[in-house]
């Protein structure tokens, strides 16, 4: 698809991404409204952890502080591993994803960053509706992963878009790759919710 004047590689990512985006959610959602314990609750950070953790070493391979210079800053496993010790979960034994998106460059890494990144933005919705849980006692010390950035979680996603938008001639790959790890993780999440 050739990149429009009217259109960013972001607001792009975003209409090209929709469907694959909405099966996630529509997975996800539910889920999340069901929980009913710290297990319930557990189940989701570790199946997040075997998605996020195998795809981090191939992300840093390819997206150094040159392509993103806060990359170093950037949401990862450990937050999942913080949430699960406050709720004294086990931290070991995870399973871990196999079919991962394939990320050999610069343009995989931000495509995959896309769906992870842009999870932060979708767990703020989340961690204050399970704030709301009756069941479970939610609090900030259990919802680092949620969180995302807290208060910046908006400045960090619009720079995000900001390097993804200096890709305008690679567009189609940011976009597939972008596609392909939203594939991934549905698959992921209907093998382990």
């Amino acid at each position: 698809m050739p990149l429009t004047m009217s259109m960013s590689v972001a607001q792009l990512l975003k209409k090209e991404t929709f469907e694959e985006h909405a099966r996630a959610e529509k997975l996800l959602a539910p889920k999340l409204t069901s929980i009913q314990s710290y297990d319930d609750y557990a189940a989701i950070l570790k199946m997040f952890y075997g998605f996020f953790h195998p795809l981090e070493k191939p992300i840093a391979q390819y997206l150094t502080g040159q392509v993103l210079s806060d990359i170093h800053e950037r949401r990862n496993s450990l937050f999942i591993l913080r949430d699960l010790t406050a709720i004294q979960s086990s931290t070991e034994g995870f399973l871990l994803c196999k079919t991962l998106p394939g990320i050999n460059s610069s343009l995989q890494a931000l495509g995959t960053m896309y769906v992870l990144e842009g999870s932060t933005l979708g767990g703020r919705m989340i961690g204050k509706m399970l704030i709301k849980n009756p069941a479970v006692a939610f609090n900030d010390s259990n919802l680092n992963f949620f969180n995302g950035y807290r208060e910046n979680t908006g400045t960090k996603w619009t720079y995000f878009l900001s390097v993804v938008d200096q890709y305008e001639d690679h567009a189609d790959d940011i976009i597939t790759s972008a596609n392909e790890t939203f594939s991934c993780l549905t698959k992921w999440m209907e093998e382990c919710l």
